[in-house]
C-alpha cells in the first residue's frame, strides 16, 4: 500500500501511526510525502515503514502556467501573494483585499487541480507496485483515485476533516463549494474503503454522501508509559522557557493556524482572570500563524512563548509539563464542530486537563469524561475565566484531576484499541473484499 501525505511526513502523528499499524499487521507500506530541505529523499522507518519524498511544483502561481515567470510574479503581487508562496497569506483580508481574496483561493484551488497529475506520476512512480493507496487530505484524494485507476488498485480516504464545511473553503461563495462538493462525493462512492476521525463525521459522511458508515478511527496516540499509571513528571517546556515553579503553564500544540482560537488565548493573557494566576501561555508548533505569533510573543515578555513543533515521538513529555492544555477550535464550521483533534486525546494521555469549545464533540466528550472545561473560546474574557477557575482550584484537586485524564485515556483512549478497525479494513482489502 501507499499512503499519500500532503505534507513533509515531518509531524503527521495520525498517518504515521495509520503507517506503522499496518506495516506491524504484515502490509508493505510506502509513504509518499513532500520534499523539503534538509528532510531525506528516502528512508525506512525503524517500523518498518518506507518514506519517499517527492518533489513537485506546489507553489500557488503554478496555477497561471505557461505564462512567463515574470507575469506570472505580477500576477501573483496584485492578488496579494508572493510568486514563490505554497499557501496563501494568514492573515485576514481588510478593505478592497477583501475583493481579491476569493481571487486568490480561486487560484489556490487551480493549483491543486494542476498539481493532480504530476503528483500522480510521483506517486505512481514511487510505489509503482501498490495495490492500495491511502490518504486523508482533500487534496489528495484525486491523486490516489487517478492512482489507484493507473494501477488497477483501490484507494482508502480517511475523512479526518468535512473538508467544504472547513476554513477558508467553507467561507468560499456556495457555487464553489458545491462544485467540490460534487467531485468529492464522487470520489468518496468510488473508494473502496473509509475512515473517519469521529463517529460523529462519520455519521454526517453516511449521510451526505450516501455510503456505508466509515470505520470510526479516533486520534489517540499508543499507551504512554502504560507501567506508570500516575501523570507522568515532566519539565521540558518549563526548563525550555524558564518559567519559575509557582508559574502554571498553559500549552497550545499543534498548527498553527487561523480558526484554532489561538489569537483569542493569547487575548486572554490580558484579561484579569487569567493575568492573576500568574500563568503562561506557550504555543508548540508549526504554520502560517508563526512570524504574527512571535510578534505577540515579543510583546508580551515572560508570558508568552512560540516554541517549534517537536517530533511526534517526544510530544507527550512535553505536554505532560503543562497545568492546562488549550485545544480550542472554535465552532464556526460544521467540521470543527464535528471532529475530535489529536491533541484533546495526547493531553489526556499525559495527565493533563483540557479546555475545549462549547457546542462541539470535544465538548460532549470532556463533560462526559469530566476531564476539563468548555467555555466560549470565541471570547478571551471567556477563557481567561474558565482557564483562571481551572488554575486556581487546590493542588490537590488539581492532582486528582490530573490522575483521572491520565486514567480515562489509558483506558479508553489509546491508539492499541483504536488500530483494530483499521487492520479489520485491510485485511478484507487484501482478502479481495470492500468495506461493505
Amino acid at each position: 500500500m501507499a499512503i499519500v501525505a500532503a505534507n513533509t511526513f515531518e509531524h503527521d502523528s495520525r498517518l504515521l501511526r495509520t503507517a506503522t499499524a499496518l506495516a506491524a499487521d504484515g502490509h508493505a507500506v510506502t509513504v509518499v510525502a513532500f520534499a523539503a530541505p534538509g528532510l531525506a529523499v528516502e528512508q525506512t522507518l525503524r517500523e518498518g515503514v518506507r518514506v519517499v519524498r517527492v518533489d513537485i511544483d506546489r507553489t500557488v502561481a503554478g496555477a497561471l502556467r505557461p505564462l512567463p515567470d515574470g507575469v506570472r510574479g505580477a500576477l501573483a503581487r496584485a492578488l496579494g501573494f508572493e510568486p514563490e508562496a505554497t499557501v496563501l497569506p494568514a492573515a485576514p483580508a481588510h478593505g478592497a483585499d477583501r475583493l481579491r481574496a476569493p481571487l486568490r483561493r480561486l487560484v489556490e484551488i487551480a493549483a491543486h487541480a494542476r498539481r493532480v497529475g504530476p503528483w500522480t506520476d510521483a506517486v505512481v512512480r514511487a510505489a509503482p507496485d501498490a495495490q492500495v493507496f491511502h490518504a486523508k487530505a482533500l487534496i489528495a484524494l484525486p491523486v490516489i483515485r487517478a492512482a489507484a485507476a493507473r494501477t488497477g488498485g483501490g484507494f482508502v480516504y480517511d475523512i479526518a476533516d468535512i473538508h467544504t464545511e472547513a476554513a477558508r473553503l467553507g467561507r468560499m461563495p456556495a457555487p464553489v463549494r458545491a462544485l467540490v462538493r460534487g467531485r468529492e462525493a464522487a470520489w468518496v462512492r468510488e473508494a473502496a474503503g473509509l475512515t473517519a476521525v469521529s463517529e460523529a463525521v462519520a455519521a454526517e459522511v453516511e449521510r451526505r454522501f450516501g455510503v456505508a458508515r466509515p470505520v470510526t478511527l479516533l486520534n489517540c496516540p499508543p499507551a504512554w508509559r502504560p507501567d506508570e499509571p500516575g501523570p507522568p513528571a515532566s519539565r521540558r517546556l518549563r526548563d525550555t522557557v524558564g518559567v519559575p515553579p509557582e508559574a502554571p503553564i498553559v500549552l497550545y500544540q499543534g498548527g498553527l493556524s487561523v480558526d484554532r482560537g489561538i489569537e483569542e488565548l493569547v487575548a486572554a493573557l490580558d484579561e484579569p482572570a487569567l493575568a492573576e494566576t500568574g500563568a503562561v501561555v506557550v504555543l508548540l508548533g508549526y504554520g502560517r500563524l508563526r512570524e504574527p505569533l512571535l510578534r505577540e510573543a515579543a510583546a508580551r515578555p515572560g508570558r508568552l512563548f512560540v516554541l517549534q513543533a517537536v517530533p511526534p515521538s517526544e510530544l507527550l513529555e512535553w505536554t505532560a509539563s503543562a497545568d492546562l492544555c488549550f485545544v480550542g477550535q472554535p465552532p464556526r464550521t460544521l467540521n470543527q464542530r464535528l471532529n475530535l483533534a489529536n491533541k484533546l486525546f495526547e493531553s489526556l494521555m499525559a495527565g493533563v486537563p483540557v479546555l475545549v469549545a462549547e457546542g462541539t464533540e470535544h465538548c460532549r466528550l470532556v463533560t462526559a469524561e469530566a476531564v476539563g472545561r468548555c467555555c466560549d473560546v470565541d471570547s478571551p474574557r471567556a477563557i481567561a475565566e474558565a482557564a483562571g477557575a481551572m488554575l486556581a482550584t487546590p493542588a490537590y484537586e488539581r492532582e486528582r484531576l490530573r490522575a483521572h485524564c491520565r486514567r480515562v485515556a489509558l483506558e479508553r483512549y489509546t491508539w492499541e484499541a483504536q488500530q483494530a478497525g483499521l487492520r479489520e479494513l485491510y485485511r478484507r482489502l487484501a482478502a479481495g473484499e470492500g468495506q461493505g
